[in-house]
């Protein structure tokens, strides 16, 4: 079953890490069921990742809220919050995709 995700990036103003290369770096650890987009549509994506280069998480916003049924919020050096090397965030992004299949 192809389980969309949707890819939600910030303005990049003040960006502590690559957010295109996280992206890029997550999409590898997942398996090929799992599609990436940053299109909206009538239909919420499954799930949504909010992409911010800092830890201010400009994009945490209702109406961006409402285009996923489930969110990961990666905002800086932090995966929903709790803090991580950078090295290390695309691999605790996708476990916690994996396990909101």
């Amino acid at each position: 079953m192809l389980v969309g995700i949707g890819i939600k990036y910030c303005g990049g103003c003040n960006p502590l890490i690559d957010r295109a290369k996280l992206v890029c770096e997550i999409g590898k650890a997942l398996p090929p069921e799992y599609s990436f987009t940053t299109e909206s549509s009538s239909n919420p994506w499954d799930i949504g990742i909010m992409v911010c280069g800092c830890s201010s998480a400009c994009v945490e916003k209702p109406e961006i809220r409402n285009l996923a049924r489930q969110w990961i919020l990666v905002a800086g050096k932090s995966v929903d919050l709790e803090n991580a090397p950078e090295e290390k965030l695309a691999d605790i992004a996708a476990r916690k995709i994996k396990k909101l299949k």
